[in-house]
């Protein structure tokens, strides 16, 4: 449930071709160090270039946060063509599944990209949908995320033993 299906370094590494051509409609996206830095309200150009590739290979966004700033995520979906969830209650179900119904999609056509293994990955591996961990794109974070990522990081090295 914690391990991701692929990883790559930042979002804009993420080929939508490849998505696309994999089945694969509808990406759930994080919001904080994986589109924006933390607490930001721009989008850096690489994300939005990488958003336009999205729309042209026929891939939908919504970006889905635990944020309950509202004003934020709006404005950075709309820099970025995307839907949007606040609040979203990650990694619970019920974040992919409401994501899902906004574009449309299939749990079989789904992707979640975030930076956070016990909220992204978790919260679509719980769905059976594609996991995709980036890393974040800063080092400034919630207090409470800086937390989970020491867990993140422990975890990380258990499952390189492990071969995983």
């Amino acid at each position: 449930m914690l391990r991701p299906n692929l990883r790559a370094e930042r979002v804009w590494d993420v080929d939508p071709k490849m998505l696309r051509a994999r089945g694969i409609r509808g990406l759930v996206l994080d919001l904080d160090n994986t589109i924006v830095d933390w607490n930001r309200w721009e989008v850096r150009d690489q994300v939005k270039q990488w958003a336009q590739e999205a729309r042209r290979a026929g891939v939908r966004c919504c970006i889905t946060s635990n944020t309950r700033g509202v004003d934020r995520i709006k404005a950075v979906a709309d820099q970025m063509g995307a839907q949007w969830l606040a609040n979203a209650g990650k990694p619970r179900r019920r974040a992919c599944l409401r994501a899902m119904e906004l574009m449309g999609t299939a749990p079989s056509e789904t992707a979640v990209i975030g930076d956070q293994i016990f909220t992204d990955v978790l919260g679509g591996n719980r769905l059976g949908l594609v996991t995709i961990l980036v890393g974040a794109l800063s080092r400034a974070d919630f207090p409470g995320t800086k937390i989970a990522r020491v867990l993140e990081r422990l975890l990380g090295r258990w499952l390189s033993e492990k071969g995983w």
